[in-house]
C-alpha cells in the first residue's frame, strides 16, 4: 500500500516513513508546500493510506498550511486519512473525522502506538471507538452551531479568520468583497477560472461560510474592521 506521511516536523516524517517501510508498505514524504501542491503530489500516486499532521508550518506563500482543509479532497480521491497531530484542539480534530478522516492519534504518543494506528487504518481496522466518533461529531455539529450566525463564525471566532487566507486567497476575497464575480477576476489577474474557483472554495472552508455572498459580506465586515 502507498502511504503518504503529510507532516512538515521531518523526524517525524521521516521516522514514520522508515518504520512503516519496514513493514513492506511504499512510504513517503510529501514535499509540497501548498494545498494545491500536496494534492497534485497525491494525485500522481495510486491513492492509499495518508497519515496527515494538521499543524503543516507555512505554505510558500505565507500562509497557514491548515491540514483540515486536506481531508476531504483526500477522501474524495480514494486516500484513506488518518490524523496524526499534536494539535490540543479538540475541535479541529473533530472537523477533520467529520469531513473523512477514519480516525486520529496524538503525535505524543509512544512511537510504537503511532506506527501501530498507522497499520491498523492501513489494513481496514477501526481505529476510533463508536464512543469517541460520536463524541467528535457531537462536539464538531456544536462547534459549527455555536459559530453560525446566518451561517457566518460568531463574534468571539471573527478574530484571526483573515490570517487563515494566503496572500492570493486574501486579493480574491477582496475582489468579492468588492462585487467581483470569479470570472471578472481570472481575467483580471491572468489566471485560469478553474485557478480562481479554486481558491473560492478554499475561502469559503476557511471562513467557514457557505456560499460567495456569505464570504463577500464576510469579507466586506472583517476588511473593514482593519481599516480597508
Amino acid at each position: 500500500m502507498t502511504v503518504l506521511v503529510i507532516d512538515d516536523h521531518r523526524l517525524v516524517g521521516t521516522s514514520l516513513v522508515l518504520a512503516l517501510r519496514g513493514h513492506a508498505m511504499d512510504a513517503r514524504a510529501a514535499t509540497g508546500r501548498s494545498i494545491s501542491a500536496l494534492l497534485e503530489e497525491a494525485a500522481a500516486l495510486p491513492p492509499g493510506l495518508a497519515l496527515l499532521d494538521l499543524d503543516l508550518g507555512r505554505s510558500d506563500d505565507g500562509g497557514e498550511l491548515d491540514g483540515v482543509d486536506l481531508v476531504a479532497p483526500l477522501c474524495a480521491a480514494g486516500w484513506t486519512v488518518l490524523v496524526v497531530t499534536g494539535s490540543t484542539d479538540r475541535t479541529r480534530v473533530a472537523a477533520a473525522v467529520c469531513r473523512g478522516a477514519v480516525g486520529w492519534v496524538d503525535k505524543s504518543a509512544p512511537f510504537e502506538t503511532l506506527v501501530r494506528a498507522a497499520l491498523d487504518a492501513a489494513a481496514g481496522f477501526p481505529v476510533l471507538q463508536p464512543a469517541e466518533r460520536a463524541e467528535l461529531v457531537a462536539l464538531h455539529r456544536r462547534t459549527v452551531a455555536d459559530r453560525s450566525a446566518g451561517g457566518r463564525p460568531s463574534e468571539r471566532d471573527r478574530r484571526g479568520l483573515l490570517e487563515r487566507l494566503t496572500p492570493r486567497e486574501l486579493a480574491v476575497l477582496r475582489s468579492l468583497a468588492e462585487g467581483k464575480r470569479a470570472r471578472a477576476i481570472a481575467e483580471e489577474s491572468w489566471v485560469a477560472l478553474s485557478t480562481v474557483r479554486s481558491q473560492i472554495r478554499s475561502i469559503l472552508t476557511k471562513l467557514e461560510v457557505n456560499s460567495q455572498l456569505q464570504a463577500a459580506a464576510l469579507g466586506r465586515e472583517l476588511l473593514a474592521q482593519r481599516g480597508e
